[in-house]
């Protein structure tokens, strides 16, 4: 057995070593654009920080001193009779602002959250079911076409005229003052986006707890260098407000459509195209000094996450370079750039690991079973190949570090410090995400066949889980 093992190893030794070249190579030269956002955000944050986020020092009484102007919140909603109800109650409940309606994306064939919806407009008046013209399901972006058509039917009726757009999903928790805060930024800003936190779950549901992982980073970190280096900041599809004038103008040139129906991710297609046409993008973290994020329960099956993912990498990933291509500056096409590498980024952590396993079993050949004289050493001390498994081991001390303090900043000590071990649970989902959105691509492309809206499962927390 053990000379069939070495002789394997052996064999094998030119495809190890070319793999580990490879996939070293290719984390040293991602990890240098990481590198450049982390190095960026820590210097406007330790020497710049009122003028990094300079909102997050006004006085708070700006928001109740604003005059209200009529919010309009739009929520697709496909198959969500199981928290439909739940959510529109509680947001009519929980939201302080007066001058807002809700209107509510529905199909003809989903009868059940058709009547869940007409139950709660009986309560709350300022709620209303918008039915589809055709059956369901089609793609989220061609349901906030439809509730868009119905908010303007519903503006000739009444005379009423909003002045912004607020999106929102079936299974979000809206923060109280988030229409406040949206009302003072608006219209100075064309898009303001509030952060988003997946809600506290027990740790053992790990799949959710990824989801935390990467939005405390990504909602913390990452959107402000966003922001301010590039100007581009995407939507997150919730908590994204607009002002409404603007985005119809943007939606004019789409025949009339405001979100491009044949996009997955219509939220980030839409913020595309108004940093690409110079319009002023925000994103307001603690805004006056207020935790303000929509909250959600996010997927907690393995089955269910890829199948979200896979639409946000075919979407932002796929559909924008196919659509949009290189446009901006360079400052710009650097953001696009590292919004695209994830379709390799993806792949080559997950390969990072494959690698890793069979390098420390090789080593565990030559050196625990006393076969090292037989066994060359795949990384020599001094080679290139050395010098970049070590820089990537910095870099890989330095990612978790970062995702330890973000996580920490949102959900405390103990969750980040389980963050790292949530770490290659994450780069599975993602790659397997990444694998099936290419497939479903191609073969939406070759087949010429339209991408619909996959239903992803939803729970709405009680009222003690809504904090």
């Amino acid at each position: 057995m053990l000379d069939w093992l070495i002789g394997f190893f052996h064999s094998s030794y030119p495809s190890l070593y070319v793999a580990t070249f490879f996939v070293a190579t290719f984390l040293f030269l991602s990890g240098l654009d990481d590198l450049f956002v982390d190095m960026y955000y820590w210097f406007h944050h330790l020497l710049m920080k009122k003028k990094f986020n300079k909102f997050r020092y006004d006085s708070p009484e700006i928001i109740q001193q604003t005059p209200e102007k009529p919010i309009a919140i739009f929520i697709p909603a496909w198959r969500e009779a199981d928290v439909i109800d739940q959510m529109l109650i509680h947001a009519c409940q929980t939201i302080q602002y007066r001058s807002y309606d809700i209107f509510v994306g529905v199909y003809p064939n989903d009868l059940p959250t058709i009547m869940k919806v007409e139950e709660i407009t009986k309560q709350y008046p300022n709620v209303h079911a918008v039915v589809a013209d055709h059956e369901g399901p089609t793609t989220k972006a061609d349901n906030l076409n439809q509730i868009h058509a119905g908010m303007l039917r519903w503006e000739n009726r009444t005379g009423i005229r909003y002045d912004i757009i607020l999106m929102h999903d079936a299974e979000d928790v809206i923060h109280p003052l988030s229409l406040k805060i949206h009302n003072v930024f608006i219209p100075e800003y064309d898009m303001v986006q509030l952060p988003v936190f997946p809600l506290r779950m027990s740790h053992s549901n790990l799949i959710h707890w990824t989801y935390s992982d990467e939005f405390a980073e990504y909602h913390t970190k990452d959107l402000y260098v966003r922001q301010h280096f590039s100007g581009f900041v995407p939507s997150a599809g919730v908590g994204t407000a607009f002002n409404r004038w603007i985005v119809e103008f943007v939606g004019s040139s789409y025949a009339k459509n405001i979100f491009r129906s044949a996009f997955l991710t219509e939220d980030y297609d839409l913020a595309l195209r108004l940093a690409l046409g110079k319009a002023n993008l925000l994103f307001a973290y603690k805004p006056f000094g207020i935790n303000c994020a929509t909250r959600a329960y996010f997927p907690n099956t393995m089955r269910a996450a890829v199948r979200q993912k896979s639409r946000w990498v075919t979407g932002i990933c796929l559909q924008s370079w196919k659509s949009i291509g290189w446009m901006g500056d360079a400052k710009f096409r650097f953001i696009l750039y590292r919004d695209r590498k994830a379709i390799l980024t993806n792949a080559i952590n997950f390969c990072a690991y494959v690698v890793i396993a069979y390098l420390m079993l090789y080593e565990a050949i030559r050196f625990g079973l006393d076969s090292h004289f037989e066994l060359p050493a795949i990384v020599i001390r001094g080679t290139v190949l050395w010098y970049l498994v070590v820089i990537d081991s910095m870099l890989m001390i330095w990612r978790i570090f970062h995702r330890f303090v973000t996580v920490r900043r949102v959900y405390g000590l103990w969750a980040a410090t389980l963050s790292v071990v949530r770490l290659p649970i994450s780069n599975i989902i993602n790659f397997t995400a990444t694998g099936r959105a290419l497939l479903l691509f191609f073969k939406a492309s070759i087949g010429k066949q339209k991408l619909r809206w996959e239903k992803t499962p939803h729970h709405f927390p009680t009222p003690q889980e809504t904090h």
